[in-house]
């Protein structure tokens, strides 16, 4: 039955990061606003993904941090016990914190939280079910939107087409983080960031791990030599790879799961990264039927499924609305538009074809994103996004953080550039923190700006935003080598790059 209509300035269809920012933007520019979310305000990333991630790394660096603690001078046991309840104790402590206080601010804002389900009727209208989900209790309530109706509906986690992520023996993203143990050794499928930090994370509480990428490198959005590097030191981790490898089929048991591999016949991609690493359980070799594949099986007590993740766009009325999708993304245009009166778009779901560049799912992606919707609807006039001069971070051991172009991006633009890199066994705060592992590579055009840097290393993740003042700012190598950075820090080895390029290097 209806429950009566309110008009609101905006009403915003999800309370993730895309859709709370633009609702706190928008009361702050003196907008009325309604946001409907049907689970808890903060969306994926705040509980079943970045925040919940990122605090289970922290405790699985803590463990290799003793295990290591010896070459520090502090005596330890040399095999550290771990509590797996209590790190996702403490991993749901920082969850609740977070949520605690973003809960109220929805309130003290005086942003209206409407719990349900919402479903795109018009342009300016939405129709929520609310409830405990029974027929009986089932109430629909009608939102309008005077200004604007802001689809902001996040994502949800792929599944291989064969086999679908159940929570017992395969395992995605959010069965990870709620997992009652952690398995003696597990086939982690897909080799981007999700898959690496759940990885990490496997390998330092003990699991025998292999990861299996289709495309010849992991981490492929990066600078080449950044993903050859990290490869290496994950693998010096006993993390074990299989690369160029397509997964054709998945059966799960009682004792585990078998994973089959296929690669051409005879490529050497992932056979010469992977000979002196092994891989997990019992491994098959047989050629295929038609003599130019390869098939194997890798065996482990669980699969982790990270192979990316799919608009959340299903079942909400979108295309009988009007709008159009494009592999189930909404396509907008630069300033989320997407083509029908008074209805945007943003955060994870959309696709930005205008700006002929990857639409990242990343949370300060969605931030930015509801920042500026809201300004443009406030009758602002916000500069689009610039999507070549994102930050990205990889939060595995080490951690990998980029910003702007690869150098082999840069070329493939039709740029001349320089290229420095520095390597953090030269910095005395990376000693520090034991091993001084990785390097920092600054990529700039010649006689031009810094158009891109790249660092793999311990805390890189704190000091990409210095980078990405250097990228977005156009800036040259000569003006950011009068930059002082403090003694002894990792923020160093960016600005010994900076000096390199500008023709002055300092320490080699």
């Amino acid at each position: 039955m209806a429950e009566g209509s309110d008009s609101f300035d905006l009403v915003i269809l999800g309370g993730g990061n895309a859709g709370y920012a633009c609702a706190f933007r928008a009361v702050a520019l003196g907008m009325s606003v309604a946001m409907i979310e049907r689970d808890k305000v903060g969306g994926t990333c705040l509980h079943r993904g970045c925040i919940p991630t990122k605090a289970l790394l922290h405790s699985a660096e803590l463990l290799d941090e003793i295990r290591h603690a010896g070459q520090f001078g502090i005596k330890t046991d040399e095999d550290p016990g771990y509590d797996w309840d209590q790190v996702k104790k403490f991993k749901d402590s920082v969850v609740g914190n977070m949520y605690k206080g973003l809960s109220g601010l929805v309130k003290r804002k005086k942003v209206e939280l409407i719990d349900g389900y919402g479903r795109l009727k018009d342009n300016k209208t939405v129709v929520v079910e609310t409830g405990s989900g029974s027929n009986e209790s089932n109430t629909e309530r009608t939102v309008t939107a005077t200004k604007a109706v802001v689809l902001a509906t996040g994502s949800v986690a792929r599944d291989l087409p064969f086999i679908k992520a159940d929570g017992k023996r395969v395992h995605n993203s959010t069965h990870g983080l709620e997992a009652d143990d952690v398995p003696n050794s597990v086939v982690v499928v897909g080799g981007n960031y999700i898959g690496l930090e759940f990885a990490s994370v496997f390998r330092s509480f003990g699991a025998e791990v292999t990861v299996v990428e289709m495309l010849p490198k992991i981490a492929p959005a990066e600078d080449s030599d950044i993903s050859e590097a990290l490869l290496k030191l994950l693998q010096k981790r006993g993390i074990k790879f299989e690369l160029g490898v397509t997964v054709t089929d998945a059966k799960t048991s009682d004792k585990g799961v078998q994973v089959t591999i296929e690669r051409e016949a005879g490529s050497a991609t992932a056979g010469s990264q992977n000979r002196e690493a092994g891989s997990a359980g019992s491994q098959n070799h047989e050629a295929g039927s038609s003599g130019s594949k390869e098939t194997k099986t890798v065996e482990a007590d669980r699969m982790f499924v990270a192979i990316g993740r799919a608009p959340n766009t299903q079942d909400m009325g979108f295309e009988e609305a009007g709008i159009k999708l494009d592999r189930g993304f909404v396509v907008v245009d630069p300033m989320f538009s997407t083509g029908l009166d008074g209805v945007y778009a943003i955060g994870d779901a959309i696709h930005v074809p205008d700006v002929d560049w990857m639409h990242p799912q990343l949370a300060h992606v969605a931030f930015i994103e509801g920042i500026k919707l809201a300004e443009h609807l406030a009758g602002e006039n916000p500069v689009p996004v610039d999507y070549k001069n994102i930050p990205h971070i990889i939060y595995c051991q080490p951690e990998v953080a980029s910003v702007g172009l690869t150098e082999d991006k840069a070329k493939e633009l039709g740029m001349e550039v320089n290229v420095a890199r520095y390597p953090f066994a030269a910095n005395a705060r990376s000693l520090m923190l034991g091993g001084g592992q990785g390097f920092v590579k600054t990529v700039a055009e010649k006689d031009g700006a810094v158009v891109g840097v790249h660092a793999v290393g311990a805390r890189v993740s704190d000091l990409i935003t210095e980078a990405q003042l250097a990228t977005s700012w156009e800036a040259f190598p000569d003006e950011l080598a009068e930059l002082m950075h403090p003694h002894p820090t990792l923020s160093e080895a960016f600005g010994e790059t900076f000096m390199d390029l500008a023709g002055k290097p300092l320490h080699h």
